[in-house]
């Protein structure tokens, strides 16, 4: 008998445990269209809980009504949220904007936009960061023409820290994309090259400079690269 009231206990306490935990579950997709946004931060302030969304752009974080959600990802404005039961009550479909790139003609050399979009990153980001460890804007570049990034985060074996290391590398990755890109600036290769439309977009993706190349780069390295290129390109030669 005393067995069974026990076990009966058990099972409403495992219940009640169950029911009280509450999520918020949905899709995450770019604004005005159906494409869905992977690896999208969804971070809950309140409870310092965070997410990472899945390839088909799926999310599910644990909540609570009144609690606040970020969702963040590089390229996109951040989305801040308050839960509300109504959320809770079937997938709630998040839209993210894109940020828009406002390109100027620029003279190579010039990062000022990308360190201004590469301090709003890590501010958009700073939970990551904020654990210790300060994120350091590397400063050991030549000719002073940009920084890079050089992200420090500590190492756990929890759940949230793996979690953690997963979006360090997307971040790492996605800052070189984005430094290799304010070096290697398309209004720049246009007024050279007088590549246009398809043209343009082939040939900078198909004669690409490393991130490597692009961190000792000075501007003059970067001018003898695109001649050296748009010659083969022209004569339809593979990149190196």
């Amino acid at each position: 008998m005393r067995i069974t009231i026990c076990a009966i206990l058990f099972l409403l306490l495992f219940s009640f445990r169950g029911q009280s935990q509450q999520f918020l579950t949905g899709k995450v997709y770019k604004k005005e269209s159906t494409e869905a946004l992977v690896s999208v931060s969804v971070y809950n302030i309140s409870r310092r809980l965070h997410e990472l969304s899945e390839e088909s752009g799926s999310y599910r974080i644990q909540v609570a009504p009144g609690e606040r959600v970020i969702f963040s990802s590089v390229g996109y404005l951040a989305d801040t949220l308050t839960v509300t039961a109504d959320m809770l009550s079937g997938a709630y479909e998040v839209y993210l904007e894109p940020k828009v790139q406002t390109l100027q003609a620029v003279t190579v050399g010039s990062q000022s936009n990308y360190q201004v979009d590469s301090i709003a990153r890590r501010n958009e980001y700073s939970w990551v960061y904020d654990h210790g460890n300060v994120a350091r804007l590397e400063k050991d570049r030549k000719g002073g023409d940009g920084v890079g990034a050089n992200i420090d985060l500590f190492k756990k074996g929890s759940s949230a820290d793996q979690q953690r290391e997963r979006l360090k590398k997307r971040l790492i990755k996605e800052e070189q994309e984005y430094y290799i890109d304010s070096r290697y600036n398309k209004e720049y290769i246009a007024r050279l090259t007088h590549l246009q439309g398809d043209s343009l977009v082939k040939f900078v993706a198909q004669y690409r400079p490393t991130y490597d190349f692009c961190r000792k780069a000075a501007p003059v390295d970067i001018l003898v690269f695109i001649s050296d290129n748009i010659k083969k390109f022209r004569k339809g030669e593979r990149p190196d």
